[in-house]
């Protein structure tokens, strides 16, 4: 009976192992950047990228998410560089991951 116990408890102390590896790792790791917190502070209600866009585009082409999509190469060529206002974007800041989630979200028909 006791070596079903040892075991059982050193199963139990693997398994307990493992999820506080996996929350420590899961826990170091930033989230995924999104439009959402990477991009709408301005480019969503009313934000400083609306305005400027609605000066360049118009009302109807101030909103990244209510225009027809940009091509990626265009969207991925101005946040890595940057335009006019709009600061340039390091990979430490939306990764290249991050980017084309982003891009795939703005290109998506049902906006």
């Amino acid at each position: 009976m006791s070596a079903r116990i040892a075991i059982a408890g050193a199963a139990m102390l693997a398994i307990l192992i493992g999820a506080a590896v996996k929350a420590q790792t899961s826990a170091s790791r930033p989230p995924l950047r999104t439009f959402a917190n990477a991009c709408a502070t301005c480019h969503e209600n009313g934000g400083l990228g609306v305005r400027i866009l609605a000066d360049r585009r118009g009302a109807d082409g101030a909103s990244l998410r209510r225009t027809p999509a940009l091509p990626a190469a265009y969207i991925r060529l101005v946040v890595r560089r940057g335009m006019g206002a709009m600061p340039a974007m390091s990979r430490i800041e939306v990764s290249d991951a991050e980017l084309v989630a982003i891009i795939a979200d703005l290109q998506e028909p049902a906006r």
